[in-house]
């Protein structure tokens, strides 16, 4: 199930950028961290910009080992947002988070890991990884954090290593050859000049300028790298002068130059040696918020695909851009403090919103792109186009005549957040978008359409079944009949029928399934599985299980041998494992427990092969209780794991109540953790009705009813049977009506004799025969055979146990079939005897 962090180090998987050249003169320093991490769970590596934090954090990162869970580079230069850090933390250890509260999710889900996050470049938005960190901190003890940034966290037990400068040759005193290589700083030049001069070596006349080139940048390891590109141009002394004149020209002499003042005059310097076509390009790329590739950049700058690759591929050699693959599909990437620069040079030359508006616009065709051709993009491509969204988005925002642009990059978006599963980002893009629709002549249209059915979804990921999702998705589907849309009425009609049978609507989500039938059926017969499921599902809630059983095996017997892919899934999930998982229920209801389980434990696989979260929730949700009613209580308990794995990690409300329940209900039948159970079903009870969800709330009910009762508190007990009845009846819940009456039978209440709790099972019965629910009438007639068992009534037990027997379609070892044999054992056995010991009766 997991696709994010592994639970082995077989599976041991890292997004730690692959070492291209050796780290020089920070050996002492990163041995250091290292050490310092064994007993420390949060380090902070602070210094300059451009002094070397990422690179000596990423060191440390390689060297770590027993983080079972993964190492994690977290990038946060891109982001602006700062309410935007966990959800930068959850994409990169790939936990997909549909609940409004990202932070509670990503607690929740490294809870129980042992993990690595390097939260690199946190000086902008210093506070809010704060205030994330602290929070992992607290509730995730097996996690260590190292960060980078120009200032500590400021949290405690935060360990702070302050990065110096690399050292350099003093200017008084004059250094061999051999002398000035015990100097990091020399080491670096020296290594990073080979990479572009082969033949570049260190004579002792060479030394005293290197030394002096060294001191002039003030150790700052960016900066010399920068520098000794450019020896192959200049030559050792040459480039001594640029310097020289460069920093005279900026400051008015060298004394008093700060650290960030050099690495500005550098990266000034660098700038003004490139062609006119490499320095419009750097402009250009600014505008990106992280990696691009030649086309991307082909788009923003205005150029030629052919043109544009050739000057991305000499910038990357002068160690302007660093690159990741070869290829026309290479990544390329402007370092943070490159970009800052660059991004100043593009205002001042007054070509931003020209550069922006292509940007934005590029985004908006890449995206519109991928949507109608969801294979043509990785997860990588996933992950860098959502920070060029946010940009393009903010920077569109920020002109109120880009309305309609803003518009068009949050439509454009929803299939990207829906990918990534920002479900809560989504939903606040859309409600923004949303008021731009209302102000303009965009009202009506195929736009508001996609965005109200897109804030549906959103709304009952995040919020459940409340008013908010019901009056989008109406309201899409108002404009899609208007539109004579069919296809787009057909996915408002599912979203429809699906919010009414959650929120215990069963008539009118039936309703509404039928019409999407009828107009599926006439134009796009594919899409008749899909409806026929949920039904069928809908079916089964209201009793009508042979019916619901019949539909869904013909659908079995019809459906694709292999799992869908579930980014080309029409209506987000495998219809296949649908059809199992929903068949599994009628099967067991209609006295099937055998091909129950078996499909059940099939449609699980199904969706493990699927790889798709949805479908997973969906078979792990049904699974429970097929497993549950069949007193398979440690492989319920291991799918309830798995289900509360998915919802925690995911943040599907919908299935939170069903596997705080199941779990809750396991607890309750252990004699000593009744209690426990009993809050805990309660609960469930509870979320079912903050998130505005009814169905099988009965059921829940009963056997919170049953849970009481065993535990002797029987006016409670009472209470709630009442409760779950009454609730069945109203929005005519027939399926659990048996069960439900046979708990309330069960439970001692003053005045209630033998006769009536006999009374209460024979209604279950006839209740049980009225729907099929063959397996509620074994239960029922179970007890009340033992009821009259002790009441010396053998025959009369023996007679209606040997009936509900009779019925069971297989001979599965269910808990209920195995106690009905055993007692129609001991029954017959009853009759031998009374038979023995009068024979002439």
């Amino acid at each position: 199930m997991e696709t994010g962090l592994p639970s082995a180090n077989s599976n041991f998987r890292t997004n730690l950028p692959a070492t291209m050249v050796r780290v020089v003169g920070r050996d002492a320093i990163i041995d250091l961290i290292h050490e310092a991490m064994a007993d420390k769970r949060l380090v902070s590596i602070v210094g300059a910009g451009g002094i070397g934090k990422t690179t000596v954090a990423i060191a440390v990162a390689e060297k770590a080992q027993g983080y079972t869970d993964g190492v994690w580079l977290v990038d946060f230069a891109t982001l602006r947002d700062g309410s935007l850090v966990p959800h930068a933390i959850n994409a990169t250890v790939g936990l997909a988070v549909h609940s409004g509260d990202a932070l509670a999710a990503t607690c929740r889900y490294l809870r129980s890991r042992k993990a690595l996050l390097v939260l690199d470049n946190c000086e902008h938005i210093v506070s809010d990884v704060a205030e994330c960190t602290a929070r992992i901190m607290e509730e995730a003890h097996g996690v260590r954090i190292v960060a980078t940034s120009r200032e500590p966290l400021r949290l405690a037990g935060e360990h702070v290593h302050r990065l110096t400068a690399l050292e350099t040759p003093s200017d008084d005193t004059e250094v061999s050859a051999a002398e000035a290589l015990n100097f990091s700083a020399v080491q670096l030049f020296i290594e990073r000049a080979r990479d572009r001069l082969e033949t570049f070596s260190l004579s002792d006349g060479d030394a005293q300028v290197i030394a002096a080139i060294c001191r002039r940048l003030d150790g700052i390891a960016l900066a010399i790298e920068l520098a000794a590109m450019r020896v192959d141009a200049f030559g050792l002394k040459g480039l001594l002068r640029q310097l020289d004149d460069r920093f005279r020209i900026l400051t008015g002499g060298r004394a008093g130059l700060e650290r960030h003042r050099t690495l500005a005059a550098t990266l000034d310097w660098s700038y003004t040696l490139l062609l006119v076509d490499e320095a419009s390009m750097m402009r250009a790329v600014s505008g990106f918020a992280g990696g691009f590739t030649a086309a991307d950049a082909s788009a923003i700058a205005n150029l030629p695909f052919a043109e544009t690759a050739d000057v991305l591929t000499e910038l990357a050699a002068k160690s302007l851009l660093s690159i990741d693959g070869n290829g026309p599909n290479s990544v390329y990437r402007l370092l943070d403090t490159t970009r800052e620069y660059c991004t100043g040079k593009l205002v001042s030359n007054g070509e931003d919103a020209d550069v922006h508006g292509r940007h934005a616009n590029h985004l908006c065709e890449l995206l519109e792109r991928a949507s109608l051709q969801p294979s043509c993009c990785s997860a990588a491509d996933l992950n860098r186009y959502i920070d060029d969204l946010r940009k393009a988005i903010a920077w569109a925002r920020g002109h109120p005549a880009l309305a309609r642009l803003e518009l068009r990059l949050i439509t454009a978006g929803v299939w990207l957040w829906n990918q990534l599963s920002l479900t809560d980002e989504s939903r606040v893009h859309i409600m923004r978008a949303l008021e731009i629709v209302a102000e303009t002549d965009m009202s009506g249209t195929h736009v508001e359409l996609t965005l109200q059915l897109n804030l549906a979804g959103a709304v009952l990921y995040t919020r459940g079944v409340v008013p908010e999702a019901r009056k989008a998705m109406h309201r899409a589907l108002e404009i899609a009949k208007a539109g004579g849309d069919a296809d787009a009425q057909l996915r408002c009609l599912r979203v429809v029928g699906t919010y009414e049978l959650f929120s215990g609507d069963y008539d009118a989500g039936k309703a509404t399934l039928e019409t999407f039938l009828s107009l599926a059926s006439r134009l796009y017969p594919e899409a008749l599985p899909e409806g026929e499921t949920h039904l069928a599902a809908g079916e089964i809630w209201t009793g009508h299980l042979l019916t619901a059983r019949a539909r869904l095996e013909r659908l079995y017997r019809n459906m694709a041998p292999e799992p869908q892919d579930g980014q080309s899934l029409k209506f987000l999930y495998d219809n296949s494992v649908n059809t199992m998982v929903v068949l599994a229920h009628a099967q067991w209801l209609t006295g099937s427990p055998g091909e129950a389980v078996a499909n059940v434990l099939k449609g699980v696989e199904l969706a493990r092969q699927a790889n798709h979260e949805l479908s997973m929730s969906i078979a792990f949700a049904w699974a429970c209780p097929v497993l549950f009613w069949s007193g398979l209580s440690a492989d319920c308990a291991r799918h309830v794991e798995m289900l509360d794995e998915l919802v925690e990690r995911h943040g599907i409300l919908t299935w939170r109540p069903t596997a705080t329940f199941y779990r809750g209900a396991l607890i309750a039948a252990e004699t000593g953790l009744r209690s426990e159970g009993i809050k805990m079903i309660q609960t469930a009870v509870d979320q079912c009705r903050e998130i505005g969800q009814t169905s099988r709330l009965p059921y829940f009910l009963g056997v919170l009813a049953d849970s009481l009762s065993r535990d002797a508190r029987f006016l409670e007990a009472s209470i709630r049977a009442d409760q779950a009845l009454d609730l069945a009846r109203a929005q005519n819940e027939q399926w659990c009506l048996p069960e439900l009456t046979r708990i309330r039978s069960s439970i001692p209440t003053s005045g209630n004799t033998n006769a009536d709790r006999a009374a209460l099972l024979r209604a279950s019965i006839a209740q049980s025969d009225g729907i099929g629910a063959k397996s509620w009438k074994l239960r029922s007639s179970l007890e009340l055979a033992g009821m009259l068992e002790r009441q010396k009534r053998s025959e009369e037990a023996r007679q209606a146990l040997e009936v509900a027997l009779a019925e069971i379609g297989d001979r599965f070892a269910t808990r209920d079939l195995v106690a009905a044999i055993d007692l129609l054992s001991r029954l017959q056995h009853t009759k031998d005897e009374a038979a023995t010991s009068n024979p002439n009766k």
